[in-house]
């Protein structure tokens, strides 16, 4: 059976996945579908885009991730503005990128997704300094939640970890002026948390954030959320789906943004920041070719 990509290469988050056999998987698969393929294996932050960037040079002409929403911004800093597909195999506790754009979550289906026919959707990847980010970036509580949950605690207790750290963010909620400039108009407000977002899936707990966010618009969207006593369940509230949570929303390609005090600044869930305020944070549209289902199946 002929397959579009001769030459694969994947990069694989060792930590990502469990007791699956997932070398096995993809031999079989590739196998049947007559496709050469290679492995890297990240050990650091980096790893991903050096691996990406190397075998691209090499012909790669597909790349494929394994592992969460990490992993695969990881992996898509190395393929920016490149015309090489980018293929997602999800293997983390969330994958919300794979969520947002209807894949597979079953690593069998995943893999033949590459191999059968399929559409490449050019999608819009973030830029904050010189970090970039696939879902969202976010500041205060959000930020607080991204340095709570660790690796330790995903293994320890899976979906369960995002629901503790959840609850551990918002205990003691703290405001910050924000002084937001979104393409030329500035804007002043005042909130616990400020979440910029490029993509729309939570998929730790397979919900949306609003059917206005768009991973392909060219925009990006922008959230804060002004919390007092009453109101301190509210990012824990959009976390499960409450449509009556308490938050400004704009939408803007570049954002310039200033807290006081300044602000940490955190990408697609990492405990590693981004960036810190002031910072501009921008939308790089259709920065990103990703391969998806065909568009029957959608």
């Amino acid at each position: 059976m002929n397959a579009p990509y001769e030459r694969i290469h994947i990069i694989i988050n060792p930590a990502s996945g469990g007791d699956e056999p997932i070398l096995n998987t993809m031999n079989d698969i590739f196998n049947e579908y007559g496709v050469s393929w290679d492995v890297s294996i990240t050990k650091a932050l980096g790893d991903g885009a050096a691996h990406a960037k190397e075998a691209i040079a090499k012909g790669a002409q597909a790349i494929l991730a394994y592992g969460g929403d990490g992993t695969q911004l990881d992996v898509a800093e190395g393929m920016i503005n490149t015309k090489v597909p980018m293929g997602v195999l999800p293997g983390g506790t969330a994958n919300a990128l794979a969520d947002d754009l209807g894949l597979p979550r079953n690593l069998p289906e995943a893999l033949r997704l590459v191999c059968e026919p399929h559409q490449i959707r050019s999608i819009d990847v973030g830029q904050v300094g010189e970090r970039y980010f696939l879902l969202r970036i976010g500041t205060g509580v959000i930020a607080t939640f991204s340095e709570v949950v660790s690796r330790e605690m995903k293994d320890r207790f899976g979906v369960g970890a995002y629901i503790i750290g959840s609850l551990q963010a918002i205990r003691d909620p703290k405001n910050t002026r924000y002084t937001l400039t979104l393409d030329g108009e500035t804007v002043e407000t005042e909130g616990a948390a400020c979440m910029i977002s490029n993509g729309n899936a939570i998929g730790a707990l397979n919900i949306r954030l609003s059917p206005d966010i768009k991973i392909d618009d060219g925009l990006l969207d922008v959230y804060v959320a002004n919390l007092d006593v009453q109101t301190a369940l509210g990012i824990a509230g959009s976390i499960t789906g409450r449509e009556d949570v308490p938050l400004q929303h704009w939408q803007a390609n570049e954002i310039k943004i200033t807290a006081e005090p300044p602000q940490k600044i955190y990408a697609d869930g990492e405990q590693e920041a981004a960036a810190e305020t002031p910072c501009t944070i921008k939308a790089l549209a259709g920065a990103l070719h990703v391969i998806v289902r065909p568009e029957e199946e959608a």
